[in-house]
């Protein structure tokens, strides 16, 4: 079994926060998306009854007509409003979850570099101890000659 130091477990911690974070800011663009598409469904809808009303009002229209074409009209300037209001908070909710996910994407990449760091520090430790051993034996091999 093979010993973690205290970096290594807190680096698979925050790696395991940043792939959570990655995963709620890719559902939140997929609802975003989602949430675009359907706006842009209510414009084009709210766009050709506004034709077919101008149209059918150059020709003459009942009364009942214009008014069913106005009732859809304001139906659907009723629920653009509520899908502007919706995309707006995908929006701020997706600026949150960026910046959680480039705070946790710093975090794992500050403890990579401390844990990279104690490695070289630890590999110096050994180069030394290893040169002061190899100059200890070259100088007893030396005084053992003389």
């Amino acid at each position: 079994m093979s010993h973690k130091s205290v970096l290594e477990v807190l680096k698979e911690r925050a790696t395991v926060q940043l792939d959570n974070v990655s995963q709620q800011l890719a559902t939140l663009q997929h609802e975003r998306q989602q949430a675009n598409a359907q706006q842009q469904l209510l414009h084009h809808y709210q766009h050709d009854y506004q034709q077919l009303l101008r149209h059918e009002s150059e020709g003459g229209i009942y009364g009942y007509r214009r008014d069913n074409y106005h009732a859809f009209l304001q139906t659907v300037e009723h629920a653009l409003t509520a899908q502007n209001a919706a995309v707006e908070v995908l929006d701020q909710q997706q600026q949150h979850l960026l910046s959680d996910w480039q705070a946790s994407r710093q975090k794992v990449n500050a403890l990579q570099v401390l844990i990279e760091r104690r490695h070289q520090r630890t590999m110096r430790c050994q180069a030394r101890a290893q040169q002061k051993s190899n100059d200890e034996f070259a100088t007893r091999r030396f005084q053992g000659k003389e």
